[in-house]
């Protein structure tokens, strides 16, 4: 069955447009010996002991293959005039579905790829036959479905988007015990549902109290994701939407970030670092927000080398506000501050004379003098 599942998806397109009887039967015969459950029916990927990569066992699978091979049927392409999926297509979809246990979950990862697709179409439908699994009881049934909608990557409709929330803040905080392949990804949407706002009430998807009630909740790793996928969309100054970000960065670092001490790790110190010292443009605005998130940075994680780039101006242009990072976050124990803050201490002298007379420019030098 593997073989031939694997020669239909390369001849689905030709096949289904020149001989679409054939092209049915073929499917249907194949779903019927996958329920007969013979060797060679499910995934040809070994599992080990760590969480099943169900993406990729579906593309390994004969269930997952013909699961593709529906997506290249040219009459896929043609919808009834209500804005439906045509009876026939649709009867594959639903014979996939019916397979039991890992086979099912196989095609569920390929249809989820799509969910936003299918969605668009017939949202009825979406919500009984894919959407409803995520209500479910069934875990591996849940992380298949995730699998293929995180694969895809792509952030839903607000229609689709609030009826998936509650489950993709329930998988934020699940990240606190579990890591998850896919975890940047749900960072990325959770961020992006916070920045949506509806154009005519200016509602947000996901509120700052829900927002601030992940942050506070996660781990490390996760907010580190958040911070950084903030970073990637504020980076492209040619897009106005882009542009709106770095307000939104101000507004999600002033209103939103949790003050308490379990957020404040040196691996946040650090990154929120990376991200001030990355935009010179708007450096005076984020570098008096960030201070009041920061603390000291261990030795793993303090890296100030986007300071000493010759392109990066932040220390000659604001150097009392550097000053006061820097102070903020250089730890206790001088032996693990970067090789390079003599280069910065002394560039911060030059940029600014009256540094020198400055309590804490002056506690900083003295430590490291004192070395």
């Amino acid at each position: 069955v593997r073989p031939v599942s694997n020669w239909l998806l390369d001849v689905s397109q030709s096949l289904s447009s020149s001989f679409p009887e054939t092209f049915d039967k073929i499917i249907l015969k194949l779903i019927n010996i996958l329920r007969l459950k013979l060797p060679g029916s499910s995934t040809s990927i070994i599992r080990d002991n760590k969480e099943i990569d169900w993406a990729m066992e579906a593309l390994n699978a004969p269930a997952g293959t013909l699961a593709q091979v529906l997506f290249r049927d040219n009459r896929k392409k043609i919808l009834k005039s209500d804005g439906r999926f045509l009876i026939g297509w649709l009867k594959h979809i639903d014979e996939l579905l019916s397979l039991h246990g890992d086979l099912r979950r196989h095609a569920l990862v390929i249809f989820a790829y799509h969910l936003n697709w299918f969605y668009f179409i017939d949202p009825i439908w979406t919500e009984t036959n894919l959407v409803s699994v995520l209500d479910s009881d069934d875990e591996s049934d849940k992380s298949a479905v995730w699998s293929g909608f995180f694969w895809h990557a792509i952030v839903p409709k607000p229609e689709l988007y609030i009826r998936l929330k509650p489950h993709l803040l329930l998988l934020a905080r699940q990240s606190v015990s579990r890591g998850r392949k896919y975890s940047g990804v749900l960072a990325g949407f959770i961020l992006a549902g916070w920045g949506f706002r509806d154009k005519e009430t200016g509602e947000r998807l996901i509120s700052n109290d829900e927002m601030r009630e992940v942050l506070l909740y996660v781990n490390d790793e996760f907010r580190i994701q958040i911070i950084w996928q903030a970073e990637r969309w504020s980076e492209n100054e040619g897009n106005e939407s882009d542009k709106n970000w770095w307000i939104m960065v101000l507004e999600l670092l002033r209103d939103v970030w949790p003050r308490q001490k379990s957020a404040k790790t040196p691996k946040i110190s650090a990154a929120l670092c990376n991200l001030v010292f990355s935009n010179t443009d708007n450096f005076p605005e984020i570098s008096e927000v960030i201070l009041p998130l920061i603390s000291k940075i261990e030795r793993d994680h303090m890296d100030l080398y986007k300071l000493t780039t010759p392109e990066n101006k932040i220390i000659d242009w604001y150097p009392k506000q550097t000053l006061a990072i820097l102070y903020a976050v250089l730890p206790d124990n001088v032996s693990i501050w970067p090789y390079d803050i003599d280069t910065i201490l002394k560039r911060l002298g030059e940029a600014d004379e009256n540094l020198k007379k400055d309590e804490r420019f002056l506690e900083i030098i003295r430590k490291w003098h004192s070395r």
